[in-house]
């Protein structure tokens, strides 16, 4: 006998897998244009891919996945959401934490702990998050300019032209100052100042404080070994001990979106050999920084920025212009940051990208026009 609720049921568990992998779904058809287009290179796609990069996610992926899942958040919400108490104030509150927060822990790590407390607020509000996600990616970014080891692309450059720390954090002092005024503006215009709405009857959610305290320590232990380059060993431990107490969380991670960076590196590499793409940098005028900034930010809506970094090295020695191009243009399409592709897929749906672009196409065209007026004119 035909059950019509089954059908439904069924409907609606594909449009809600669609809406989960909507973003991995591109980058796939991509890959498969590549291995038509280049069949000898197949055999060397596992040489493409950062390793260190995707181990190092998959350790962050299983340590958030559990503090999402301790709900723990829900309940600091509470307190957060007491003292800020409009839109406007729980804006500049979470846009603050996440940039501060990328200037150390790199932009990927900082969403990884901002975004499941973002999250958490949809047990306390009726109002959508979907909007706060957004400027938290466009936050890290800009925070995560600011300082070498902010973000992969800073990592590269302060290495390969050997400058000092503090001599870095000088020269992008004024990129990250630029950009940050820019983002209090679009924070101040697109959240109002009016009272936050609250669930009447809260959704009961049972915390489990006692994993959210060993996912805390766990997850400093994990960033720790990533800057002290031990992190394969850790994530061994990382395994291991949810394997012990909490084996479930590993049917909650998001494996996807593992998939997806090995994909994605797979493509940039791909993509970068293009002789097209190397032939269109003969078009800029690298011998100047004008033309070394706008290729960088070009490139990275094209390939991603840390990528762009890479493929830009190769043709200038201009590492500031770079710099600040890659950086600028890590706010413009969806892919030009790794830290985008992140934040968006926290989300899960597949209208998200058309929000994401509303505002940092505006944001990248605003700090991109004013950056070259400032400092390339």
């Amino acid at each position: 006998m035909h059950n019509p609720s089954l059908h439904v049921d069924r409907k609606s568990h594909k449009l809600a897998l669609w809406e989960k992998n909507f973003i991995f779904l591109p980058f796939l058809l991509l890959l498969v244009l590549f291995m038509a287009l280049y069949p000898e290179k197949i055999t060397a796609y596992p040489g493409f891919v950062d390793w260190h990069t995707v181990l190092n996610l998959a350790g962050l992926l299983i340590v958030v996945t559990a503090i999402k899942e301790s709900a723990f958040f829900g309940r600091f919400s509470r307190r957060l959401l007491a003292k800020t108490g409009t839109e406007r104030g729980l804006a500049f509150a979470i846009v603050a934490m996440s940039g501060i927060l990328a200037m150390f822990l790199t932009n990927d790590i900082a969403l990884f702990i901002t975004v499941p407390l973002t999250l958490g607020f949809r047990d306390v509000i009726e109002n959508d998050v979907k909007k706060l996600i957004i400027f938290q990616a466009i936050a890290v970014n800009v925070g995560s300019a600011l300082t070498p080891v902010g973000n992969p692309q800073n990592l590269f450059l302060w290495h390969r032209w050997d400058i000092s720390f503090f001599r870095f954090i000088m020269e992008m002092a004024p990129l990250f100052f630029v950009m940050s005024v820019v983002l209090v503006v679009f924070v101040w215009i697109s959240f109002p100042p009016k009272k936050l709405s609250f669930h009447r009857k809260q959704r009961k959610n049972g915390v489990d404080t006692r994993m959210f305290i060993l996912s805390i320590v766990v997850l400093a232990g994990f960033i720790a070994s990533i800057e002290i380059d031990v992190a394969y060993y850790a994530l061994a431990a990382v395994v291991f001990i949810y394997l012990i107490f909490y084996r479930k969380i590993f049917i909650k991670t998001d494996w996807v979106l593992l998939l997806l960076f090995m994909v994605m590196f797979i493509d940039f590499h791909l993509m970068s050999r293009v002789p097209f793409v190397a032939k269109l940098v003969t078009h800029f005028d690298l011998t100047h920084a004008s033309g070394n900034f706008f290729s960088s930010l070009l490139f990275s809506q094209v390939m991603s920025n840390v990528p762009a970094t890479i493929f830009m090295s190769k043709f200038s020695t201009g590492w500031l212009a770079i710099a600040y191009g890659v950086n600028v243009g890590g706010n413009g399409l969806m892919l030009a940051s790794l830290a985008n592709i992140i934040a968006l897929r926290f989300v899960k749906r597949k209208n998200i990208w058309l929000a994401f672009h509303k505002y940092s196409i505006p944001y990248l065209l605003i700090t991109g026009g004013l950056v070259y007026l400032l400092f390339f004119m």
